[in-house]
């Protein structure tokens, strides 16, 4: 839940585009992105939003949950 509260303060909105998400938090480029998403293999869901994917702030801090408990 703090990690969820640290992203909203960041971001100030319950939503992150794909692009911000890719790049801040995943460190990937764009355009990975769009080849895992194609393959089935993008880890969190995605939104849209006047034909902007976008990533919920619950489902970013899940990743990076998810992520630190598996690099522990």
């Amino acid at each position: 839940m703090k990690t969820e509260f640290m992203l909203l303060a960041c971001y100030e909105k319950p939503l992150i585009p794909l692009d911000v998400f890719c790049s801040d938090i995943m460190g990937v480029s764009l355009q990975t992105a769009r080849n895992r998403i194609a393959g089935g293999t993008f880890p969190v869901p995605l939104t849209r939003t006047a034909r902007q994917p976008m990533v919920h702030i619950s489902d970013a801090a899940k990743y990076i949950d998810t992520q630190r408990g598996s690099a522990a």
